[in-house]
């Protein structure tokens, strides 16, 4: 007999037109939707009845945008989220040595750090990890995953000395004199020690763990937004091990892995719940870093603007790889001038207009009179709209008021009619769907001020972007994002009615249970 659940006594949001007030699933597929007596005569003997007792039934959500491995690697590091202090970021690796038994030559990472939050309002310095150990090689790894300092045994791995020169895209840090003093940002950074911090050996425990922390914020579908070979074959290791609990779509490295996307058809559909969604591309830095790219200068910084990370003519290569290989394509573009990157080089390409359905990723500094060039082209804005709460305050000292006040231009981009979607680029921060709900609703930063109120947005349209928007980005609208006969019976319970609570308790509501195509994946 075919295995059905049918929900009642509830708040139901289908995110659609529909209204009802009881839903059949049978066989992971949502089934019928109408008035509990209607369905009650279409399910079977067996079919079991939850009582939802006034709790809310939705569609579960769905991750614009993430890196779920690499949030899995930060598990196995020493947590750095939160400190305010660099004797903090001592202390924790002082504890972590000793409750884990390290000897005097292992390498040691941390992950999480930002220095707007540390008391100094500076990075540590390659003398300060020294006082946690002169003999192990240290990484500490920004929030942003964009900067990082290493101490000197770490620098001494890597070969690296006075004399280095900055790599176009990246800059190593120096102090007065001229010396290196640890820190490193972008390329720097990102081509070498993060490489180590993002290393994949024994991941699989920590991804099936990872998974679990996903779903107990609603989540079935999530991201690997840069991937390459060796992440793939993790995925299918875990798939074979029925490790997969959630559906991962993963974007591949345009510059340096694009035979990954072109061999592997096989995975153009999903299996085992995993699938390659495209390429991904980086055009910038981080915002809270000040390393994004931007047309104006920072506040109070000279001339300075940031910088890119290539140069036009390889941005126009990389997208018209990407078109002529008719593959969607995820790029990073936290500053105006990234942004315009972005769109310039879909200007200058053969196609000018796509159905491939582009994705700019984070569009922190996008501006409102870029957005019709999105439409013009078939771009999909996906917003950090996070930021406006976690580094809003920040924004403002290093962008000033009118532009920190359209940080995630959200209500100008529904306003142009694009679909847009919200992420929370985990592991920059946890994967809390409704904390950005929260904060698009809102825009309160953490000092508690209300950045740019006319870009807030209903609540309705906030729940939008991480359900059913969401699914179009993923060219899966036929089979996720809203309650409706056909689709995946993929589902949360919440213990409230997003829509009839205040708007400020949004960020309060929590995930009871979690559904993957009908099966419980996570319950409270």
């Amino acid at each position: 007999m075919e295995k059905q659940v049918l929900f009642y006594n509830g708040d139901i949001l289908t995110m659609a037109d529909e209204v009802c007030d009881a839903v059949l699933i049978e066989n992971g597929i949502i089934k019928a939707l109408g008035s509990l007596d209607a369905l009650k005569k279409e399910a079977n003997a067996a079919c079991e009845y939850y009582d939802l007792k006034g709790q809310c039934l939705m569609p579960s959500f769905i991750d614009a945008h993430s890196h779920l491995l690499q949030f899995a690697n930060t598990l196995k590091f020493v947590p750095l989220s939160g400190v305010k202090s660099i004797k903090e970021i001592q202390e924790r690796f002082a504890l972590y040595i000793k409750e884990n038994n390290k000897n005097d030559h292992e390498w040691l990472m941390g992950f999480g750090y930002d220095h707007n939050a540390l008391a100094e309002h500076r990075h540590p310095t390659r003398q300060e990890l020294d006082e946690i150990s002169s003999t192990n090689p240290i990484i500490i790894a920004h929030a942003s995953f964009h900067l990082g300092v290493l101490n000197s045994a770490a620098l001494k791995e890597y070969d690296l000395t006075d004399d280095v020169k900055d790599p176009e895209g990246g800059s190593y840090g120096r102090d007065e004199e001229g010396h290196l003093n640890g820190y490193m940002e972008e390329i720097a950074f990102m081509r070498g020690p993060a490489e180590r911090v993002m290393g994949l050996d024994h991941i699989d425990d920590y991804a099936y763990k990872a998974q679990q922390i996903y779903a107990s914020y609603g989540i079935t579908t999530a991201q690997e937004g840069f991937a390459h070979g060796d992440e793939v074959a993790i995925y299918e290791n875990l798939g074979k091990q029925d490790k997969m609990l959630l559906d991962v779509v993963a974007y591949v490295d345009i510059v340096n892995d694009k035979e990954v996307v072109r061999s592997r058809t096989d995975l153009t559909d999903y299996k085992n719940h995993f699938r390659i969604g495209g390429y991904k591309l980086f055009l910038d830095g981080s915002p809270q870093g000040k390393t994004a790219w931007m047309s104006k200068p920072y506040e109070n910084s000279g001339d300075y603007r940031g910088y890119p990370t290539y140069e036009d003519k390889d941005v126009d290569t990389y997208i018209q790889t990407a078109l002529d290989d008719h593959k969607q394509l995820l790029v990073h573009c936290n500053g105006d001038a990234a942004s315009q990157q972005m769109l310039d080089a879909f200007h200058h390409s053969r196609q000018k207009q796509t159905d491939t359905r582009p994705v700019m990723v984070h569009c922190q500094t996008l501006r409102p009179d870029q957005l019709p060039q999105l439409t013009q082209i078939g771009v999909l804005p996906s917003f950090f709209v996070a930021h406006v709460y976690y580094w809003g305050d920040t924004h403002l000292v290093n962008f000033g008021q009118e532009r920190a006040e359209n940080i995630s231009c959200t209500k100008s981009a529904l306003d142009e009619g694009l679909s847009m979607t919200f992420h929370q680029d985990t592991p920059v921060i946890m994967p809390n769907m409704l904390e950005s709900v929260w904060v698009a609703v809102n825009r309160i930063t953490k000092n508690g001020v209300t950045l740019g109120a006319h870009q807030c947005i209903s609540v309705k349209e906030a729940l939008k972007a991480v359900t059913i928007n969401a699914a179009y980005q993923y060219f899966e609208e036929d089979r996720k994002g809203s309650i409706e006969v056909g689709k995946l019976a993929d589902l949360v319970i919440l213990d409230k009615n997003p829509l009839k609570v205040d708007k400020m308790d949004i960020k309060d509501i929590q995930v009871l249970k979690t559904f993957k195509e009908g099966t419980v994946i996570f319950e409270k």
